[in-house]
């Protein structure tokens, strides 16, 4: 599944080039040809709304483009629909490759629409991982087009997934506003978060099913769970299940946190320890860790173990296991790869 459209703008979302023809000269309207660029929009926004990012890499003087999106009446896209955007005189090649690293996605996961077949060729042949598509001559068959891809089909769309273009609007807005601050704890402070933490709560278990499956740099363990395991999980008096979301003053990031705990008389251990990347650096695992300590205690365990192994790109989880327990004498040179039992002692 793809997760991110790169779009063109002159031609692709309007009809005709901005800085030659003026906002008044494109066509964007009720009549023909303006009005396939306007079906194409909601098209794309369409997308939006069931969580596909939306980003714009465009060869324009930004200030026109830009008046377009914003000021245009006819237009059904505007500015915080986009994620990330590259409007300049760059390479298109060059442009992808930073809208991939901004918001941190593979190319793979990217489709590019663009009317010139010239740009089209440049980046299948420089850019491989991205999918390009050729858009239709005519732009009355855009939509069609569109709707006929089978990238972003998905079996289960979960809220997050709905969410998921906003997610990444708002944290744009995030980074912009933590350049005006001297100090990361300062920037954090500012962002007012709240964590919510939910035990043994069956109401977002598709959710909890699709983080075990996708996630990899804040995991302790690549083990993904499908729903009925979850919900036998949450069924059982031998286990918790904990997910967690977090707020801040830009908006809701979803749930982003899951652990399955395995529970014996005086010791505890976290079989699944897993976090959204993108709340990576907010503290989110650690006040999870100090409101599981202060529950063990309250019911008399005195040690928490955390299963934990090493996987590709999990080094932040390792990480975080490394600030907090304790090797343990199980734990051998030559056994590396396999699951490992490190200890917290409360």
């Amino acid at each position: 599944m793809k997760k991110c459209i790169v779009l063109d703008l002159d031609n692709t979302l309007w009809g005709g080039i901005v800085g030659e023809d003026g906002i008044d000269g494109i066509a964007l309207s009720l009549q023909a040809p303006g009005n396939s660029f306007i079906a194409f929009q909601q098209a794309l926004l369409d997308y939006y709304n069931r969580g596909i990012i939306l980003a714009i890499n465009s060869r324009n003087n930004p200030e026109d483009a830009l008046n377009v999106i914003r000021n245009h009446s006819n237009m059904i896209l505007k500015e915080h629909h986009f994620a990330a955007a590259r409007i300049n005189w760059e390479d298109k090649v060059v442009n992808i490759r930073e809208l991939a690293k901004e918001l941190n996605i593979g190319l793979d996961s990217m489709v590019f629409l663009d009317d010139d077949p010239t740009n089209r060729e440049m980046v299948r042949a420089l850019v491989p991982e991205v999918t390009v598509p050729d858009l239709p001559v005519d732009p009355k068959d855009y939509t069609k087009f569109l709707n006929s891809l089978d990238y972003f089909n998905v079996e289960v769309l979960t809220d997050e997934d709905k969410m998921r273009g906003n997610l990444y609007v708002t944290e744009r807005l995030r980074k912009e506003e933590e350049k005006n601050f001297a100090s990361k704890e300062d920037f954090l402070t500012s962002l007012s978060l709240e964590l919510y933490l939910y035990e043994n709560d069956d109401s977002c278990i598709p959710r909890l099913s699709q983080l075990t499956e996708k996630t990899n740099q804040f995991n302790t363990v690549k083990k993904p769970l499908s729903e009925e395991e979850i919900s036998s999980y949450i069924k059982s008096n031998d286990h918790i299940v904990y997910h967690a979301s977090l707020h801040d003053k830009f908006g809701d990031h979803g749930v982003i946190l899951f652990a399955l705990i395995d529970k014996e008389n005086d010791s505890w251990t976290i079989r699944s320890l897993l976090m959204s990347c993108r709340v990576f650096g907010r503290g989110v695992e650690d006040a999870f860790l100090s409101v599981l300590q202060n529950k063990a205690k309250h019911e008399g365990v005195t040690t928490i173990k955390i299963i934990s192994e090493v996987i590709e790109k999990n080094l932040p989880a390792r990480e975080f296991i490394d600030r907090n327990f304790t090797e343990n004498e199980r734990k051998t040179k030559d056994s590396l790869t396999a699951p490992q039992w490190v200890t917290l002692h409360i």
